[in-house]
């Protein structure tokens, strides 16, 4: 072994999820979203959004249990103020920036709207915005 090959800075790995952490931060807001969107939070909606939490590889420097609070306040403020949903839906829209992060997006927000098995108006309608605003 070289003297170069022992002192050479390690690359940092490609995350496993193939995701930034601005990307696993947007699609976590735009699933919040969509669970507050029928009025109606149910347990299977939650059992999707914790699947998918457990497939991230969230950074540790960024606190979870923060971001999720801060996360269902926003999407709350969103469903209440239309200015403020407009703001945070282009939010989450600049922070998918890859072809991959908005397809995962729209998957798991279709697949958390048909969780509970019921599919509401205001569930149609957010799904409808979500396909608009990311392709």
């Amino acid at each position: 072994m070289s003297l170069f090959n022992l002192f050479k800075a390690k690359q940092p790995e490609a995350p496993k999820d193939g995701l930034s952490q601005p990307e696993r931060e947007a699609i976590l807001d735009l699933l919040n979203i969509c669970i507050y969107a029928d009025n109606h939070i149910a347990i299977a909606e939650g059992k999707v959004v914790e699947d998918f939490t457990r497939s991230l590889e969230w950074d540790p420097s960024v606190g979870f249990s923060a971001f999720e609070t801060a996360s269902i306040t926003r999407a709350r403020q969103a469903k209440e103020d239309a200015t403020y949903r407009a703001e945070y839906l282009q939010s989450i829209k600049a922070r998918l920036a890859s072809d991959r992060s908005k397809k995962l997006a729209e998957e798991t927000a279709k697949h958390l709207m048909s969780a509970d098995g019921v599919k509401t108006d205001s569930e149609k309608a957010v799904l409808g915005t979500i396909g608009k605003l990311l392709f």
